[in-house]
């Protein structure tokens, strides 16, 4: 496409199709499916990009605003790739032309055709940013969309190599069915992919998360900690699920591995433990660690730090190589791998201090029991953690304990003893 059209006839035909991709008056699935792919394409290639950038800037805010549409009620895999597409080249050990842990285990196929370059757009991603920060309410439904399809694409991945783990460990050893396969891999895909364009938001936009004058911010960190802490705890356990699956070297699987995944986490935690604000990074590692699954020994994992042993077990083979972000030293800088290093020593000392002044049992949330109280509900006075609440309004004004309707909710802080 490139080298065929020239960069004006490139130009026309990007203008068409960010007015078009998402226009609602047209309605036939396959038009829409090519206009989308075809779009997909043009952020592909540097030239073809580049024609995009140069429409009309109403036109590219536009086309922007449609992609950060909420993804429930439409195709969003789609949507999402353009994305990530946009911020490819600009992640955390996000710049490779063929995926690092397939060279490690075939490396025959070095010499295979590698993926297209990593094309990020600085421009489209300033789109991203300034529609995100100004409008709350568009940034708070994109992002809880985002959130609820990663819920969903790990959690079905989850299950389907428990299905092939089983399918394998049985004496028969059943044949594993192709096309479950494939649909295994594009959930780990997709799950990469939603991880992404979470550390693209988090990157661009930290407030949406951090700034807690922001109605949705709290709930959204909240959120976002919680996935994360599900994420690590799945892929980082000693012997678990993953490793298993990913050791039998499935064909159809090549593409579900640490790197992908375990690269893309850490590249949100260290946006907002290491390259924020004090007072963001604070509230980040709060929330961090006081959700119920954090465990301080998944971030060490990702330094090749393993598991401490637990009383009366076995000790794990000496053999066992442990995923370790030193060994991609081709893919990781050693500026990002100081960040991780500075990262999971930071988290040390918090998880220290955090240990010795636990949270009084009368001062948690009365829902979830794992943050402390943080609001208070008006008229009726009952309280709970901004998350919860945050939460239970988005569908119920009732309050969870007297049933009266919830006129306000303010902030709340234990009174100091006298």
């Amino acid at each position: 496409m490139e080298n065929i059209l020239p960069m004006d006839t490139l130009t026309q035909l990007a203008a068409i199709l960010a007015k078009h991709f998402a226009d609602p008056r047209i309605v036939g699935t396959d038009i829409k499916d090519s206009l989308m792919q075809a779009l997909a394409s043009y952020v592909c290639y540097p030239q073809s990009l580049r024609a995009v950038e140069r429409i009309p800037e109403e036109q590219r805010v536009a086309m922007m605003r449609n992609l950060l549409a909420p993804y429930e009620q439409r195709p969003w895999a789609q949507t999402n790739w353009i994305l990530v597409r946009l911020w490819r080249g600009c992640g955390f050990g996000y710049r490779y032309t063929r995926l690092p842990h397939l060279l490690k285990t075939k490396p025959e196929d070095a010499n295979l055709p590698s993926l297209q370059k990593p094309c990020p757009s600085l421009l489209l991603q300033r789109h991203m940013a300034e529609l995100l920060g100004q409008d709350k309410d568009m940034a708070a439904s994109f992002l809880n969309s985002v959130l609820n399809q990663l819920n969903w694409a790990f959690s079905e991945f989850i299950g389907m190599i428990q299905e092939i783990q089983q399918a394998a460990e049985r004496p028969e050893r059943n044949f594993v069915d192709t096309r479950q396969l494939k649909v295994c891999a594009t959930c780990f895909d997709l799950s990469v992919s939603l991880l992404r364009v979470l550390e693209m938001t988090v990157t661009l936009v930290p407030e949406i998360f951090l700034d807690w004058t922001r109605p949705s911010a709290e709930l959204l960190l909240r959120r976002l900690a919680q996935l994360l802490n599900q994420v690590l705890n799945r892929v980082t356990a000693e012997r678990n699920l993953f490793d298993r699956v990913v050791n039998l070297r499935l064909p159809g699987l090549e593409s579900v591995d640490h790197y992908p995944i375990l690269v893309a986490v850490t590249g949100i935690l260290v946006r907002i433990l290491v390259d924020g604000e004090r007072q963001g990074v604070s509230r980040a590692a709060a929330v961090l660690l006081s959700d119920p699954c954090f465990q301080l020994h998944s971030i060490q994992h990702l330094l090749g730090e393993s598991e401490p042993a637990v009383a009366g077990a076995p000790p794990a083979p000496s053999e066992r190589k442990h995923f370790s972000l030193h060994a991609y030293t081709d893919y990781i800088s050693t500026e990002e791998k100081r960040k991780v290093e500075q990262m999971l020593a930071f988290l040390t000392e918090e998880s220290k201090q955090a240990a010795a002044s636990p949270t009084s049992e009368e001062d948690l949330c009365p829902i979830c029991y794992a943050h402390p109280i943080s609001a208070v509900f008006k008229p009726c006075s009952h309280k709970s953690c901004k998350a919860c609440i945050n939460q239970h309004l988005m569908n119920n004004k009732d309050c969870f304990f007297c049933k009266a309707t919830i006129t306000g909710v303010e902030d709340y802080s234990k009174p100091l003893l006298s």
